[in-house]
C-alpha cells in the first residue's frame, strides 16, 4: 500500500472516531498526537472521602436537590443534601453542574464479546447442544482490558448487566462496575439473575418451548428436595446437567428474577401466567410488543426492559413495535426500564430515554428508565440506582442541563468513587488523526 493509501485510511478511521466522539472528551492536549493503544483508559485511585459541593443533583427518583453536596467515603455515597460539610476530604466544587446516578446498562456482552466476526473474542456462551445451561457463568471470562469498557464509560454508562446467549436458558447474568483494566474489581455479583430465551427456535415451537422451562424448573425443584436420592441413583431422567439445576434455585426462591428475552404479545402473556402460576420474579427483555398486554403484565409484577428505537417490525414477532411503547407501559403501572441492546453502543442510553420522552414517556421517569429501573428489574435496586446514602458512589457530571438532550455529554465520571480519566480508544485514535501537518498537502 502507498504511503498516500496509508494516510488516507487512517484519516477516514479518525475522521469516523471524531464523528462518534464528543470534543469534551479529549484526551492529550491539543496540537499534541497520543497514540492510540489497545489497552483501555485508567483510573484514579479512589480517594478515601471526597466532597462534591454546589451540584445540582438529579437523585434518580424524581426529585432534585439545589445547589447540593454528596459526600463519597469507601467508594460509597454517604451523605447528600444542602449543607452537607465534612473535614479532611478532597473537595471538588461543581459550580452548578448536573450531577445523576450513574446510567446503568441492560443485557450487554460487555467484556464478552470484543469483535463481534472474531470467535476468538467471544465468551457469550455455552457451545454445547443442551438448551438447559442455567449454570453456566461467563462472569470469569470479562476482560477488564476491552476497549469497550471505556468507550462506554466515558459517556456515562458505569455499571452493566452482563448476559450470556444460547440455548433455551442461556446461563447466570453478571453486574459489573466499568473500571476499565481492573483486574478483579469489575464483577460486583456473578448472578443477579438467570438469562432465558423465549420463542419457537429452542424446541420447534412456542408450546414446546414453554413446556421445556416448565419441565426444567419442576426438575430443579425435585432435585434439590431428592439430591442425595439421585447420587444414589434415583430413576429420573432430569432435563439437564444438577448443576444446571441447581442454578435455577435462587429463580424458585425469588431471590433472583428470570430474565427472559422475548417480544410477542402472546408470549408475554405466557409468561405472566408461569410467573403467576410458580410465585416467579420475571423481567422481560425486549418486550416489543408488550403494550398489547400492559395490563396483564402490570398485574404480573413484571419489569420490562425495551429499547426505543425498536420500533419497526423486525420479525413477525415485533409486528406492534411502536414508538410510544414505553409511555403505554408506564401509564399502565408496568415498571419500565431503556437500554440499547448493542454492546458496542450500550452509551447511546440517554438517546433512547430522550426519544421515549418525546415520545410521551415522563421526563422523570426518563431518567429512572436508565439507572433506578434498571437496578430494580435485576433486584439490584438496594445498592444502585440513586443519589442516596448507603449507594455505589457512581455518578455522572454533566456539561449541560438534561442529560436526555442530545447535545449533553458527560464531563466526569465517577465509578464506585473512582473518577475515571476521561478517555477511551475512540478519542486516542480522534486526537491521533486531529493534528493533520504530518499529511501531504
Amino acid at each position: 500500500m502507498s504511503t498516500f493509501c496509508k494516510h488516507l485510511s487512517g484519516l477516514c478511521l479518525g475522521l469516523a472516531v471524531s464523528l462518534a466522539a464528543p470534543a469534551s472528551l479529549a484526551a492529550p492536549p491539543a496540537g499534541r498526537r497520543a497514540e492510540a493503544a489497545a489497552a483501555p483508559a485508567a483510573e484514579s485511585p479512589v480517594a478515601d472521602k471526597l466532597l462534591l459541593t454546589h451540584a445540582r443533583i438529579f437523585v434518580g427518583d424524581g426529585s432534585v436537590i439545589e445547589d447540593g453536596a454528596i459526600l463519597i467515603e469507601g467508594g460509597k455515597i454517604t451523605k447528600v443534601g444542602a449543607g452537607v460539610s465534612a473535614a479532611g476530604v478532597t473537595t471538588m466544587d461543581l459550580g452548578g453542574k448536573l450531577v445523576t446516578p450513574g446510567l446503568i446498562a441492560a443485557d450487554t456482552q460487555l467484556g464478552l464479546v470484543e469483535i463481534s466476526l472474531e470467535d476468538s473474542t467471544r465468551d457469550e456462551s455455552r457451545r454445547d447442544e443442551g438448551a438447559i445451561k442455567a449454570g453456566y457463568d461467563p462472569s470469569s471470562a470479562i476482560n477488564a482490558d476491552s476497549s469497550l469498557l471505556a468507550i462506554q464509560a466515558v459517556e456515562g454508562v458505569t455499571t452493566a448487566a452482563v448476559a450470556p446467549h444460547g440455548g433455551l436458558i442461556s446461563g447466570e447474568i453478571a453486574w459489573i462496575d466499568l473500571l476499565p483494566g481492573a483486574h478483579g474489581e469489575l464483577v460486583a455479583a456473578s448472578a443477579v439473575g438467570v438469562a432465558m430465551n423465549f420463542g419457537r427456535s429452542y424446541a420447534g415451537s412456542r408450546a414446546a418451548s414453554l413446556a421445556e422451562l416448565r419441565r426444567a424448573l419442576d426438575d430443579a425443584a425435585w432435585y434439590r428436595n431428592n439430591e442425595k436420592a439421585y447420587e444414589r441413583g434415583a430413576a429420573r431422567e432430569l432435563v439437564a446437567h444438577p448443576d444446571d439445576l441447581r442454578a435455577l434455585w435462587p429463580v424458585l426462591d425469588k431471590t433472583i428474577p428470570l430474565v427472559v428475552r422475548a417480544h410477542r404479545a402472546s408470549d408475554l402473556l405466557a409468561l405472566g401466567e408461569l410467573a403467576s402460576e410458580l410465585d416467579l420474579r420475571v423481567t422481560v427483555v425486549g418486550g416489543t410488543e408488550a403494550w398489547k398486554v400492559r395490563e396483564q403484565l402490570a398485574a404480573a409484577k413484571i419489569h420490562v426492559v425495551l429499547q426505543t428505537t425498536h420500533n419497526l417490525p423486525g420479525s413477525f414477532d415485533t409486528l406492534g413495535a411502536r414508538l410510544d411503547n414505553a409511555a403505554l407501559l408506564d401509564a399502565a403501572g408496568v415498571p419500565v426500564a431503556i437500554a440499547h441492546f448493542d454492546s458496542h453502543n450500550a452509551r447511546n442510553l440517554t438517546q433512547e430515554a430522550g426519544i421515549a420522552v418525546a415520545n410521551g414517556l415522563d421526563p422523570k421517569v426518563g431518567l429512572q428508565a436508565i439507572t433506578a429501573n434498571v437496578a430494580a428489574a435485576y433486584g439490584m435496586d438496594a445498592d444502585y440506582g440513586t443519589v442516596t446514602p448507603g449507594k455505589v458512589a457512581s455518578l455522572v457530571i454533566w456539561d449541560g442541563d438534561d442529560p436526555l438532550e442530545f447535545s449533553t455529554w458527560a464531563e466526569q465520571v465517577i465509578v464506585r468513587g473512582h473518577s475515571l480519566e476521561m478517555r477511551s480508544r475512540q478519542t486516542q485514535l480522534r486526537e491521533r488523526y486531529m493534528d493533520l501537518s504530518d499529511f501531504p498537502e
